[in-house]
């Protein structure tokens, strides 16, 4: 695990704790032993469990005088210049970086880091397969979008080369990772008031595929996934879904009680093994 960002730090202050993006930062650096401060305006169950659990000191409102002692400072993007931390903060020159710059960096720190896109279904995706790596005994990382009760939060330190990690494409957030493996389980138009148009969209995961630096595992069914792909030089492709021109896909889906389901799972067309879902869903 290279840190070479964290280098001398010990001290590192978030302003803007208790957002969801932050929160899994917040885990993964409290793990590594860093001693963590914040500060937010609104209280919460996040700020609860800060407090409470991992006994970080958060206060309620910024001043200058909250950020003092720390190395580091942590913002959100919605923080504006006119912060009274961040002001402190430059005119002590303590260095500060925004949150989902500190995200793409941390993803650079493993070997085998998975970043999971997706206009739907990114942090149930994330979720399932930080539980499925737990249970298999492989002890990942992981930057879960909400909250997933194995891990007591969303995020989690292991201690293993293995990074389970959503990416958002809003603002081209993913483009500041270091995907070893692109997932990307769906395109739609959403997030419109910036990227403007589907094309864009489909775009700006053309960039995110292109910087996988071992693999892209795609669903196949989707024509917006597809069509982000297409031309692409890269290292290797693994298709996904229901059809049977995947390389990957179901046969003989039976629906079971509560929404759940069971099928044969086939590769190239050779059975892999028999899978029964205990959650709702057939995308799942």
């Amino acid at each position: 695990m290279n840190c070479d960002l964290l280098k001398d730090k010990k001290h590192i202050h978030f302003i803007g704790i208790g957002g969801s993006g932050m929160f899994p930062l917040v885990q993964i650096l409290h793990s590594m032993g860093f001693t963590i401060t914040g500060s937010d305006n609104n209280s919460g169950d996040t700020i609860d469990y800060e407090r409470d659990v991992l006994n970080i000191p958060v206060v309620m409102g910024q001043k200058a005088e909250n950020i003092e002692g720390a190395d580091l400072i942590v913002h959100t993007a919605a923080i504006m210049d006119d912060n009274p931390e961040l002001i402190a903060a430059r005119a002590s020159g303590i260095p500060t970086i925004e949150r989902s710059i500190l995200l793409g960096e941390v993803t650079r720190w493993f070997d085998d880091c998975i970043c999971i896109s997706g206009t739907h279904g990114k942090t149930t995706t994330t979720g399932m397969l930080t539980q499925i790596l737990m249970e298999c005994g492989l002890d990942p990382s992981a930057v879960v979008g909400g909250k997933l009760e194995s891990i007591g939060g969303s995020g989690r330190l292991g201690s293993s080369q293995a990074m389970i990690c959503e990416a958002c494409e809003f603002k081209d957030t993913f483009l500041k990772m270091a995907p070893d493996i692109a997932v990307i389980l769906n395109i739609d138009a959403d997030h419109l008031d910036y990227f403007k148009t589907l094309d864009n969209v489909i775009a700006s995961f053309r960039k995110f595929a292109a910087n996988a630096s071992k693999c892209v595992i795609i669903n196949g069914d989707d024509n917006n996934s597809m069509k982000a792909i297409d031309g692409l030089s890269l290292p290797k492709v693994i298709t996904y879904g229901a059809s049977e021109s995947n390389d990957y896909y179901p046969k003989n889906i039976v629906h079971l009680d509560g929404g759940r389901c069971s099928y044969d799972l086939l590769h190239q067309g050779q059975l892999i093994g028999h899978v029964e879902l205990s959650i709702p869903g057939s995308h799942n």
